[in-house]
């Protein structure tokens, strides 16, 4: 795409005026006035003129940092001259790679120019969980949080948030409560289908922190299937889908990953996440972390957390080095799972369930 007609669309959106200037990551100053953002949006050729050649990269960045800030102002209130329409053309002009379009920059630009169209802003709901992933992968959780206040702040000015949903923290979430939630969870599970636990970073937390990880946004347990391999497993799994949703412990149709049901605990936008479990000659798989590097003494029989009173696996301490390696006992914001590597090592249970999903 031409940089010129970027440059068109922009001097449609951004105001006239120089806006605040901001620090910014980089440690540069962003800032620009209607005709300097012109200026640095395309490259000039030998005559004076605009060149149709590429923009580069840094300056890719600067028009996503443009539309960005603009957005953001406008949700914010200004009463700087702003065309939304033109925001979002200027936004689809910008050709980016995966990659680019994957980093924070391009996220938030995508969140901000979306919401302040104020039509559709669910639309802007994945971007938003990329964003969210993308910040907790870096150790920048924070970052996300200030950002994404500054958008559901944006539903006093008169924007419609319809239909999107924010993250929390679940240090901000009464505590006791979420514990009885979770409660309530293992037992509805552990009496319709098996022996259900604390798992992940739930049991993480519990064990570590005695608590749950304040970074964390979701609960975690899993249930111990009657299945013995990863096939019988896959079936077994999905009837336990059916189960659960006819007991109405979970509400809606399976989501894309398949290995992991979601039940609703008491607080909006806090899920309680429920994974499968097998013993498989005499070895434990709990997807996605464990494939056989525990014995199936150290799960079962289950016992209690000393904290919570909740069941935990018979040997808590085995089950999370597995999961998060021997350095487990200090706590790493920056920490990210693998999935892909997970879903490499249980890939005849993925597959089954796909094949089983298709029939």
């Amino acid at each position: 795409m031409c940089p010129l007609f970027c440059v068109l669309a922009l001097s449609k959106v951004l105001p006239d005026e120089v806006i605040t200037p901001k620090s910014r990551e980089t440690g540069k100053l962003l800032l620009y006035s209607n005709t300097l953002r012109r200026f640095s949006l395309c490259k000039k050729d030998g005559t004076g003129g605009m060149s149709n050649t590429a923009v580069k990269s840094d300056t890719l960045e600067q028009q996503l940092w443009a539309l960005r800030d603009a957005g953001m102002a406008h949700l914010a209130g200004s009463k700087a001259k702003y065309d939304p329409a033109a925001a979002v053309e200027a936004l689809d002009a910008i050709k980016l790679t995966d990659e680019e379009a994957g980093s924070a920059i391009a996220l938030e630009a995508f969140v901000a120019v979306v919401v302040a169209r104020n039509r559709r802003p669910r639309r802007a709901q994945r971007s938003l969980y990329k964003l969210y992933q993308l910040r907790r992968a870096t150790g920048e959780a924070e970052a996300f949080f200030a950002f994404q206040e500054q958008i559901k702040a944006a539903s006093a000015q008169g924007f419609s948030l319809k239909k999107m949903s924010f993250f929390q923290w679940l240090a901000d979430i009464d505590q006791a409560e979420l514990w009885r939630d979770t409660a309530t969870a293992l037992t509805g599970v552990s009496e319709i289908i098996g022996p259900a636990f604390l798992n992940s970073g739930t049991l993480l937390g519990a064990v570590r922190d005695k608590s749950f990880i304040a970074h964390d946004d979701d609960v975690d347990i899993a249930v111990l299937l009657k299945a013995d391999n990863a096939k019988d497993a896959a079936c077994e799994w999905l009837e336990v889908f059916d189960t659960m949703l006819a007991a109405g412990l979970v509400k809606k149709a399976r989501r894309r990953n398949l290995g992991v049901f979601k039940m609703h605990s008491s607080h909006q936008g806090i899920n309680i996440d429920v994974f499968p479990a097998w013993i498989e000659d005499g070895r434990v798989f709990v997807y996605p972390h464990t494939a056989g590097e525990l014995a199936q003494g150290d799960l079962i029989p289950l016992g209690r957390c000393l904290t919570t009173g909740l069941p935990v696996p018979r040997d808590p301490e085995a089950m999370l080095g597995v999961n998060y390696g021997q350095g487990w006992r200090v706590p790493d914001p920056g920490f990210n799972f693998d999935w892909d590597h997970a879903n490499r090592r249980f890939k005849t249970f993925m597959q089954m369930l796909h094949d089983e999903t298709e029939k």
